[in-house]
């Protein structure tokens, strides 16, 4: 019966509206010429998505996290943590770091070894290339027990950029995985550089 039961109705908030502004390609070449014109950014606006805030990180990263998630300096270098108020087992990082010498696949290769011998239960179930935002990136899907039962699933996505290496992660329990996954996605359509 309770399936059947009306539901209150969801009340939609006024709010002011959040812009940020972020390179866009530079002007196209003038007919004629040989070679294309340096690129000059201009600045255009980026929305923040509905239910989102616009929060800066280390080294320049800007990104967009849920409204009312709580804000702290994280446990890595040059790294922010924003946890769901309701369950702090649900959180984001981002950020980033003067970028280490080894490749970065290489790098993120070495640590999840490192990583997964220190986390019971370790599944990798993706870690590779990808393109973000034009420059090589790599993309790390894994899941790994807790100490006080249940697995926790973690999405994250690691890119180089003058010297810094930058980074956005969302973890939950993964029997909540399914509603964190789009505020993953949300970092990952938001964060620049």
């Amino acid at each position: 019966m309770l399936l059947n039961a009306p539901k209150d109705p969801v009340v939609a908030l006024p709010q002011a509206p959040s812009v940020t502004y972020v390179d866009a390609p530079g002007p196209e070449p003038t007919p004629g010429e040989t070679t294309p014109a340096a690129p000059s950014p201009s600045r255009v606006a980026m929305p923040v998505p509905a239910g989102y805030q616009r929060v800066s990180g280390p080294n320049g990263l800007v990104t967009a996290i849920p409204q009312g998630w709580v804000v702290t300096r994280s446990s890595g270098p040059a790294a922010m943590q924003a946890t769901d108020p309701t369950d702090p087992a649900r959180y984001v990082r981002y950020g980033g770091a003067p970028a280490p010498a080894a490749g970065l696949l290489e790098s993120h290769l070495d640590y999840e070894r490192t990583f997964a011998a220190a986390h019971p239960g370790f599944v990798r179930l993706s870690l590779g290339t990808t393109t973000y935002h034009g420059t090589q990136a790599v993309d790390w899907e894994f899941e790994h027990d807790l100490a006080g039962g249940g697995r926790r699933h973690a999405h994250s996505m690691y890119w180089r950029s003058g010297g810094v290496e930058f980074f956005i992660y969302a973890a939950a329990p993964a029997a909540r995985w399914a509603e964190t996954e789009p505020v993953y996605d949300t970092l990952v359509d938001q964060t620049t550089p």
